[in-house]
Order: structure tokens, then C-alpha cells, then sequence
């Protein structure tokens, strides 16, 4: 009996050895570590792949990216509905995650995810809202608009602070929007 405790105790503590040296190579990586980010989705962009080597030059690239995607954005008609500008909102913060400094990798990762998110839910029902409460995840749909979407506000605000330009927000609804519609949709009977 010894022995068999003898050997949980060896294979216990080169488990955690194992760990603690793991952890200690991810810790010891240099700022310039590549991130990967998994998606269900394909994006076929027209963008060369960066070829940047100080933060100047991926400042400079992310404010030109960002001055193109908010012109793309306001030249979109305004009955084009949420669902263009959240097309190139993905494509853009997908292209930004690539350039982002360290400490702003995962904000952009989370609004990367966030918009793969809206899309992989809205996509489906032409970003129409009402079909999307009768018909989809009407709760999951009611998370992504009527909240703030995770990072978004700090990479904007940096973006904005760096290049002096506000890129589009999140696709929106108030709470009570949201609740309006969905009663009207739901319950067409009772009145409010």
C-alpha cells in the first residue's frame, strides 16, 4: 500500500509541476504574442495582411481602417437597418484585432465575439427584429441589443482618443423598446 501512495504522490506532483511550468512559459511570453480567436464564420476581405513593426506604424494602420469604416458607415442608407453596418463592424474589429496593442487585445477580442454573435443569430432572419422574437432565440437577441456589448466601449474609446474618430457603436434597442415590441408581437391581445 505504500508504494501505490508513494506513486499518486510522484504522479501528483509532476502534474503539478507540469502546470506550474506551463503557466510559467504562458506568463514569460513577449507582449507580441499572436492571440487566436475561433469562429464558425468565414470573412473574405480585400485588406492585404499588415505589415507592421512598431505601435506607430499600427496606430497609423488602425486609424486609416477606422476612417474608412466609419465613412463606409455613414454613407449607408439610413433605412439600410443594422445589419450592413454590423457586417463591416465584424470585418473591421476583425481586421483591428490583428493590430491592437497587448493591453487592448482582449476588448477587441470580445467585441469581435460579440458581433460574430449578433450575426450568427440575425443573419438568418435578415436582421429583422420582429422575426426574431417570434421566431429565434428571443432572449439570447434581447442580451446583444439592449445591453452593451463587452469591450466595445473602452476599444471605441481609445480609438476615438488616438485617432480622433468615433467608429459605430453596437446595434441597439432600449429595454423598453424591446419589451414593447415583444408583447406586441407575443400577446396581440392584451392591451398595454
Amino acid at each position: 500500500m505504500r508504494l501505490a501512495e508513494f506513486r499518486g504522490f510522484v504522479a501528483f506532483m509532476l502534474a503539478v509541476g507540469g502546470i506550474a511550468l506551463a503557466w510559467n512559459r504562458i506568463e514569460n511570453l513577449p507582449d507580441s504574442a499572436p492571440v487566436v480567436v475561433a469562429t464558425t464564420t468565414t470573412t473574405t476581405t480585400t485588406t492585404e495582411p499588415p505589415t507592421v513593426t512598431t505601435p506607430e506604424q499600427a496606430t497609423k494602420a488602425i486609424c486609416e481602417r477606422s476612417a474608412k469604416f466609419a465613412a463606409v458607415a455613414s454613407a449607408l442608407p439610413v433605412d439600410a437597418g443594422p445589419g450592413p453596418t454590423a457586417q463591416l463592424a465584424y470585418a473591421y474589429w476583425t481586421d483591428v484585432l490583428d493590430l491592437a496593442a497587448p493591453r487592448l487585445r482582449t476588448e477587441v477580442v470580445a467585441v469581435v465575439n460579440y458581433y460574430r454573435d449578433y450575426l450568427d443569430l440575425a443573419r438568418p432572419f435578415g436582421f429583422d427584429a420582429a422575426k426574431i422574437i417570434v421566431n429565434g432565440d428571443k432572449e439570447r437577441f434581447q442580451q446583444l441589443v439592449t445591453r452593451p456589448a463587452p469591450g466595445l466601449s473602452a476599444a471605441r474609446g481609445v480609438i476615438s482618443f488616438a485617432c480622433g474618430i468615433d467608429v459605430p457603436g453596437q446595434p441597439s434597442m432600449r429595454a423598453s423598446t424591446f419589451t414593447d415590441l415583444e408583447n406586441r408581437l407575443l400577446f396581440p391581445d392584451e392591451k398595454p
